[in-house]
């Protein structure tokens, strides 16, 4: 008696079931991750990282200063909100100047839409170098160069964010849905009635996300940056700590929980209003 054999059809050809069945564990999962392991116990072993002796040295130390954190002092609340509030200015700002600094680096960082090789190359290096310097080595420079406050954070915030924010414009842009491109230039559209037709549409749910989540990091990054003298919260958590004044420290630590998590949350009810 014949057995029916099942069989998938795929562009229109046959193909055999079987040919789609693989084994979960091929030679080449097991060899990615013998590479992997020996990588890591590489890196451990190089770093000189002992875990074992980090939880059991380590812990009696961790559990001395969360006892001096406790509780928390927020004697001069005023004072700290205030300085959230600065770091919540200086983020907004920083994030806004990346934003206009990286559309026209992002829609020309993009193959398909900048005008030669040379431009595209230009914005692409541009791009790479303010993404690859940290934003406390662009506010320490800047603070030496305009003096402590606010300025410095901005600015540092602002230019290195706009090299995370024009590669992933230039990314989406590179994936768009190429058929309305198409259609506007067979029309005989022009490049800025393309961008504004037949791109942006495209890629304005992703553009708010990552403008959110460029804000998000922001905040938390200004936070650090007053440590450097950039303004903002990041300098009273510096002064309590070289005070050891610890319970300021968590109460100052609890203010910036608080409000990332609105942020968080507000960014969340925003996305998904653009969807």
């Amino acid at each position: 008696m014949e057995r029916n054999v099942i069989k998938l059809k795929v562009d229109n050809k046959d193909k055999d079931l079987a040919t789609y069945l693989k084994p979960q564990w091929s030679w080449k999962t097991l060899t990615t991750i013998g590479i992997f392991s020996f990588i890591l116990v590489f890196v451990v072993n190089d770093l000189e990282i002992d875990f074992i002796k980090l939880v059991t040295d380590s812990s009696k130390y961790f559990g001395d200063i969360l006892s001096r954190m406790l509780p928390p002092d927020f004697s001069n609340l005023n004072q700290l909100i205030y300085a959230m509030f600065e770091t919540i200015e200086i983020a907004f700002l920083g994030t806004f100047i990346a934003i206009v600094l990286s559309i026209p680096l992002g829609l020309f960082s993009a193959r398909n839409l900048a005008p030669n090789y040379f431009v595209y190359i230009v914005c692409k290096t541009i791009v790479i170098f303010f993404r690859a310097i940290p934003e406390f080595i662009i506010a320490m420079i800047l603070v030496i160069a305009i003096g402590f406050g606010a300025m410095p954070g901005v600015l540092a915030l602002g230019l290195h964010t706009m090299g995370f924010l024009a590669k992933f414009y230039a990314e989406d842009i590179e994936h768009i849905n190429k058929g309305p491109i198409d259609a506007l230039k067979s029309s005989g559209a022009t490049k800025s009635q393309i961008i504004s037709f037949g791109v942006i549409p495209q890629i304005l749910p992703s553009f708010v996300a990552n403008n959110l989540y460029i804000l998000d990091r922001n905040v938390r990054m200004a936070t650090m940056l007053g440590i450097v003298g950039a303004g903002g919260i990041g300098y009273e958590l510096q002064s309590s700590f070289r005070m050891f004044e610890y319970e300021r420290v968590s109460a100052i630590i609890i203010l910036i929980f608080v409000t990332i998590f609105i942020i968080d949350h507000l960014s969340a009810f925003i996305r998904s209003k653009i969807k």
